[in-house]
């Protein structure tokens, strides 16, 4: 007489459990790190935006109480301060004059996350303006 069983044995459960939980794991991961990467997507294309505002106005519109915690040494020099939750530097120094009555000058923006205070974005670029005789 034989005796057949149905069912499944404590190790197959185990295995069954195993390559379950792996799974899981790995869903929970990679969603985390998709979040992660969203994060700081949003964040490079905030910063980058901001320092192409900043890099052609060194006194962009903000409110009036934002505008105390930005300091600007006028158009030449240094102006540092935060927009959009980002610490800003902007350097902008004297550079050629190509024809009379202008001036082009190189203008570097850095722009940092306010917390950590890690470099989320660089860009340079010259600005010509008309210079005024006084």
């Amino acid at each position: 007489m034989s005796r057949t069983t149905i069912g499944f044995t404590f190790i197959e459960v185990l295995a069954c459990l195993l390559v379950v939980s792996l799974g899981v794991a790995a869903a929970v991961g990679l969603t985390y790190y998709a979040l992660l990467m969203g994060a700081r997507a949003q964040g490079k294309a905030t910063g980058m935006a901001t320092a192409l505002t900043v890099a052609i106005d060194p006194t962009p519109l903000m409110h009036s109480k934002a505008t105390t915690l930005w300091k600007s040494d006028g158009a030449i020099g240094t102006t540092t301060g935060w927009i959009n939750g980002l610490y800003v530097v902007r350097t902008e120094n004297a550079g050629i004059q190509p024809a009379q009555g202008f001036a082009n000058d190189p203008v570097s923006v850095d722009v940092y996350d306010g917390i950590r205070g890690n470099l989320i974005t660089s860009y340079s670029t010259w600005v010509m303006r008309q210079a005024f005789a006084p």
